[in-house]
């Protein structure tokens, strides 16, 4: 039987899903997920098997970004690859989603790459990589969060070769101003299939479980800001509430 590997990314307006096998990719779908989108990839996996000829129980192996992104999203393509895994019994690694960006641009050995992403209510995703001998991204540093525009003082964004993501997008004058030594602004809000085929290769397999991938979150679902009103609505105390929210994005991916 194949052997092929799934990659789901969900972390941000756009679902995609590869499956490849070896390294080389067999097919690649992504769409917009607004408002229910995330409910096409169970059928799209299945149609998507049916026209490589083979069937779901050919994938091995499970690699899902967990984040930093969306919250709903993030949950929703990491218990799809934890439900996968179990029926499948698949290996499941976890990816970077801001390195899946990094991976995207044309980076050179020793050049790096600043990615950035949208995180909500004026604040963005930051990290920066640098490309190592094989042109894969390695992180500089730790991902932070950081509100934009416009840009704090005394934050050491570096001097990046590239930069990519959302947030430049979403204030590309800002960060022109900001990072005038940039070689380039990568106008790409969703990492490259390529890239993501990419970084899959570097996952050591051989350490790899069933085990459900922890999510990369890094900053509180919005339901927390508004839990204690939301709480007295319903006539609920808000440390209860507080409990039992906290239970929920905590408890293991196939409950």
């Amino acid at each position: 039987m194949r052997e092929l590997t799934l990659i789901l990314n969900t972390a941000e307006k756009r679902v995609q899903f590869a499956l490849c096998e070896n390294g080389a990719l067999l097919c690649g779908q992504n769409w917009l997920a607004q408002r229910g989108g995330t409910e096409l990839l169970a059928p799209a996996l299945r149609e998507a098997c049916s026209r490589l000829g083979t069937a779901p129980a050919a994938i091995r192996r499970i690699a899902c970004v967990a984040g930093p992104g969306n919250f709903t999203g993030l949950r929703i393509g990491l218990t799809t690859a934890s439900g996968l895994a179990r029926a499948l019994n698949a290996k499941q690694a976890g990816l970077n989603y801001l390195q899946c960006l990094a991976a995207s641009a044309p980076a050179l050995p020793g050049e790096e790459v600043l990615a950035l992403t949208n995180a909500r209510k004026g604040l963005a995703y930051v990290a920066r990589f640098r490309a190592d001998e094989n042109g894969i991204p390695q992180p500089v540093d730790n991902t932070f969060l950081m509100p934009i525009p416009p840009l704090p003082q005394g934050i050491d964004l570096g001097s990046p070769a590239f930069v990519i993501g959302s947030a430049l997008t979403s204030n590309p004058e800002c960060l022109r101003s900001a990072l005038p030594a940039a070689r380039l602004l990568i106008n790409q809000t969703a990492p490259s299939f390529d890239a993501l085929v990419a970084l899959e290769q570097h996952i050591n397999w051989d350490t790899q479980t069933d085990a459900d991938i922890p999510p990369l979150y890094l900053r509180d679902c919005d339901a927390v800001e508004n839990l204690d009103a939301i709480a007295r609505s319903q006539g609920r105390t808000p440390e209860i509430a507080h409990q039992e929210l906290h239970r929920l994005t905590h408890a293991p991916l196939a409950e």
